[in-house]
Formats: structure tokens, C-alpha cells, sequence
């Protein structure tokens, strides 16, 4: 996995193996909205504990609560903190906590993701005399236009931050002539996974969890349900495979809000025997090696998939939408 490399004055980089002898480890502080399970939360919980502590040592602190991946980062040794200061009536506490976080942690670089984090976060560092801010951008578009008040705080902000990470080539047409962000100051760092957490092999026994056979074809997908993720052509798309493979199976890993119009329209395509909601799973991997195809429905603002990179990691084919950074990912023609 490349180093992530590290800002230094006046401005140049520095990658951590060129590090004067004797140096202590770089103080990095990650903030984040909450750990609700998603692709980008799932991203800071393995990366952060797959930094070297030689050379870095990681925390965590969320604005507001803990969510479903917190857990897994004191597990992991890492630092982690919730302020369960989230919402707009909250900000001047939420301010003050991130404040008194970062004198506490004494961090060199501070990583923020998530828009409360990404303004809240920049005030703090400015206030608490932090060297370095990162924005770490996981998305290429917004879901709503942004309004005025979030335009004109964040173009402010710039000349306190030191760097925009995003994830997908795919983003610096979005980072640059969208939200006008200087390109010099614009890095692009692909995600990753770790190969060794994942298995090649096919186990078929986790269907049986479903009332499925084992040699019942099998298409998943990994994501939450919410509109962005496009669960409905999914479905529909389920139809048109069910007409023709009937014994093909839908399995739908991960929960969000629109998972009773998703069981509705199940009902309404008469296919809620080919189609399982296994909700929010910690246990991916091991599903991903039971399916036969992985499949991503999303509209516009995909970046660089985690659960793509999972599936691949696990040997599986993909058919997914050509949004954002998934042409990046996917060999078309070859592995999707």
C-alpha cells in the first residue's frame, strides 16, 4: 500500500521512511462525523490501525456518536473518542470539544471527513494552533446544490487547509472546477484493502443461512440503502434475471432508510423469494465468498468503491454503474 505522504513547511512533502533518524512518530487525528457503517467509515477504522506506529501515531474523534464501527477501533489499540455533540443547535459545543481534543492530542496533522467535520474541524485546528488540516474527500458531486452560507465558509477556509486527499481521478474536475479548490493542492490517494483479510475460495455454506441451496446463483451487493445507491435498478434489474434464471438469488448487504420502499417494491416486482436483506453484516468477506457475481447500482456520486475492492479482493466478477471512480476499478470486458 503507498505511504500517505505528509505536508511539511514551507509546503513540500515528506514521506515518512525519509524522516530524520530519531524523530518521534507523526501525531495524525482523524475527525469524523460518527463510525455508522459505510464505505468511508470503514476506511478510517483499517487504515488507522494499519499505520505504522513507528512512524505515525493515530486517534480518532467523532463530532457526534459512536455509531456500529466505533467498537473496532480501541479493539485495535487506537485512541478513539465521541463528543455526541452532532446537529446545528450543537456547533459552539461541538467547536469547543474539537478544540480541546486537538490541545489534548497535540496532533501535527489533522484529517477531517463529513461537512461538519470538514468546517468545524478547520476552525478547531486554526484556534488550537494545529500545523497541518487535510480534507479527505470521499465523494464527486453533492446529492443537493450547496447553499451560499457552505460556499462562502469553505472557499474562507481554503487558506487554512494544507491539502484535499481525494480517492478517484475522477474527483479533480468535481475538486477543482466545481468547488474551486486550488489544484496544487489537491492529492489523489486510492483506497485499498488488505488482500490477507479475504479468501479466493467459493464456501457456498453462509446461503444456507438464507434458506438458499448451495448451488443457487447468487448476485450481492454492499452498500446502504439509501438513494444514491440506486437499489431500485437493482431490483428492477433482478426482474429481468429471474425471468430467465429463476433460481437466481438477490443478496442485499447493509441498511439505511429507504429499506421499507426497497421491500415494497420487491413485493410489487413479485420477486421477495429470489431477494434477502442481510442488513448490516461484520462479517463481508466471508458473504463476498459466497456469491457468484457482486453488483453496484449507484447513480453519480461513487468514488472508489470499498466494497468493489472487497469483492475483487475476494475473486468475485462485478457489474456496476460507470459513475465517478468505478471505470478506475473495473478492467472492463476483463473483471467486470
Amino acid at each position: 500500500m503507498r505511504e500517505h505522504p505528509i505536508l511539511a513547511p514551507p509546503g513540500g512533502i515528506v514521506a515518512p521512511e525519509h524522516l530524520p533518524p530519531g524523530r518521534r512518530p507523526i501525531r495524525v487525528l482523524f475527525v469524523v462525523p460518527d463510525l455508522r457503517v459505510g464505505g468511508a467509515e470503514r476506511h478510517v477504522t483499517t487504515l488507522s490501525p494499519r499505520l505504522d506506529p513507528e512512524r505515525f501515531t493515530v486517534s480518532v474523534v467523532c463530532i457526534g456518536d459512536e455509531r456500529g464501527l466505533f467498537a473496532d477501533l480501541p479493539a485495535a489499540g487506537i485512541d478513539a473518542r465521541a463528543l455526541h455533540l452532532g446537529g446545528k443547535l450543537q456547533a459552539v459545543c461541538a467547536l469547543r470539544g474539537l478544540v480541546g481534543q486537538f490541545r489534548r492530542a497535540r496532533p501535527d496533522v489533522v484529517i477531517l471527513r463529513g461537512y461538519n467535520a470538514e468546517v468545524l474541524g478547520r476552525i478547531a485546528a486554526r484556534i488550537a494552533g494545529v500545523q497541518h488540516t487535510i480534507m479527505w474527500m470521499h465523494n464527486i458531486g453533492d446529492p443537493k446544490p450547496r447553499s451560499l452560507v457552505r460556499t462562502t465558509v469553505d472557499r474562507a477556509l481554503t487558506r487554512w487547509t494544507s491539502a484535499y486527499f481525494g480517492v478517484a481521478e475522477a474527483q479533480r474536475a468535481y475538486l477543482v472546477d466545481e468547488l474551486h479548490y486550488p489544484a496544487d493542492k489537491i492529492r489523489i490517494i486510492h483506497n485499498g484493502v488488505d488482500p490477507a483479510q479475504f479468501e479466493t475460495n467459493d464456501d457456498r455454506t453462509p446461503l444456507t443461512e438464507f434458506g438458499w441451496a448451495t448451488d443457487d446463483p447468487v448476485v450481492g451487493i454492499v452498500a446502504e440503502l439509501s438513494p444514491i445507491k440506486d437499489h431500485a435498478t437493482f431490483l428492477r434489474a433482478a426482474r429481468i434475471v429471474i425471468d430467465t434464471m429463476p433460481r437466481a438469488r438477490f443478496l442485499i448487504i447493509g441498511d439505511g432508510a429507504c429499506r421499507g420502499e426497497l421491500e415494497s417494491l420487491c413485493v410489487e416486482l413479485r420477486i421477495t423469494s429470489n431477494v434477502h436483506f442481510a442488513g448490516v453484516r461484520h462479517d463481508i468477506g466471508r458473504l463476498l465468498g459466497a456469491i457468484d457475481v457482486f453488483a453496484l447500482s449507484s447513480v453519480t456520486v461513487e468514488c472508489f468503491s470499498i466494497a468493489l475492492l472487497e469483492a475483487m479482493a475476494c475473486g468475485r466478477p462485478a457489474v456496476c454503474t460507470a459513475v465517478g471512480g468505478i471505470p478506475e476499478m473495473i478492467d472492463e470486458g476483463v473483471t467486470g
